[in-house]
């Protein structure tokens, strides 16, 4: 990365060639690098709300007499990481039940002549109550409306990269952090010509893209560049991440490390009542990006357990395990733990209970 930004380059150049790559890694049709998966379900969004129309490219967010309805499910709300599809312009249309969940039929329904793209968020564990993809799709591409997955972590395993674009989803956004790229890209794949319009809202500067559509035509993607040493880090990150030993590499050390976490902590007094449990339960293989143990702290208030965790932070290095504010239990995930790292936690249970 280093290397990469001391070159001057043509940006948009780089930004196509990127993408060749991704999509041959992945066997998609076509693919784009952005800064992030937020990045790129706004140009998504884009893409197909205005198309490669110079005009209403240039109008946007003012999506008045467009196209601009995407249909999302209450029940298949990631975050409400689909609020970044507003952006653009883009005006969200919940179907369905947000506890009974949703049907394909009822996202039939639910288009007309201004639905611009169905959405739907690869969750981490699938749920009964959403749709399934598959009937998704079949709908959205009888009524001619494509598709629009949050797939930002949907990397391991492998397949994850390559399933959404099997099945016909046209436009698929994944977060480059989770193939060990920089934190601040990502990348779009899907149909070619709905990609190269991602491209085109991703104004990368003025004199970039191609000729005839040149940069001030373009506004919507200005606040999402990126820079030459990121995309190269993506690119590389990427080929490493299809061609890396997952179970030797990165799983087996993890695992070292949580028994070494395990058998560590269950020789400290003040924790014996305190559950330990594998993340994933099985004790093997990977979860979702994690590996881990999870804490029960059965006996002790919720607000015990949060002044645990503000003292694992507290100190130099910060400790932070995946806490979400309430319940009296919380994971210390080891899959990205240098060689070490296991020893200074311990040595903080320690500390704190001592």
């Amino acid at each position: 990365m280093d290397e990469a930004n001391s070159y001057y380059c043509d940006m948009w150049g780089l930004h196509i060639r990127a993408g060749e790559i991704i999509s041959d890694l992945t066997g998609a049709e076509a693919a784009f690098p952005t800064s992030g998966a937020f990045a790129g379900l706004v140009l998504s969004a884009a893409a197909c709300i205005a198309g490669k129309d110079p005009e209403k490219m240039r109008r946007l967010p003012d999506t008045s007499g467009m196209k601009n309805e995407i249909i999302i499910q209450r029940c298949n709300r990631l975050l409400v990481y689909d609020r970044s599809m507003e952006v653009p312009g883009g005006r969200l249309i919940p179907v369905g039940d947000e506890r009974w969940g949703c049907t394909a039929d009822l996202i039939e329904k639910a288009i007309n002549e201004k639905t611009a793209a169905i959405h739907h968020a690869a969750l981490m564990s699938p749920r009964s109550e959403v749709a399934p993809l598959e009937e998704v799709v079949k709908v959205g591409h009888d009524h001619g409306i494509p598709i629009i997955v949050d797939a930002a972590g949907q990397t391991w395993p492998l397949e994850g990269l390559k399933r959404f674009t099997k099945m016909g989803c046209d436009l698929v956004a994944y977060g480059g952090k989770y193939v060990g790229g920089p934190q601040s890209t990502g990348f779009v794949l899907g149909r070619k010509d709905l990609v190269e319009a991602v491209g085109l809202h991703s104004f990368v500067g003025a004199e970039s893209g191609p000729s005839e559509m040149p940069g001030f035509w373009r506004s919507i993607g200005r606040g999402y560049k990126l820079d030459r040493q990121e995309i190269v880090g993506l690119v590389v990150a990427l080929r490493l991440w299809m061609t890396l030993d997952h179970e030797t590499e990165r799983f087996k050390p993890a695992w070292e490390k949580v028994h070494y976490i395990e058998d560590s902590l269950r020789g400290i007094s003040g924790l014996r009542n305190v559950r330990l449990n594998y993340v994933p339960q099985s004790g093997k293989g990977s979860g979702y990006h994690t590996i881990g143990l999870q804490l029960s702290f059965d006996d002790f208030s919720e607000e015990k357990v949060r002044g645990i965790v503000s003292a694992l932070r507290k100190e130099n290095p910060e400790i932070w395990v995946r806490y979400w504010g309430t319940g009296n239990s919380f994971i210390i995930n080891t899959l990205n733990l240098d060689d070490g790292d296991e020893k200074i936690i311990v040595d903080r249970f320690k500390k704190i209970f001592s």
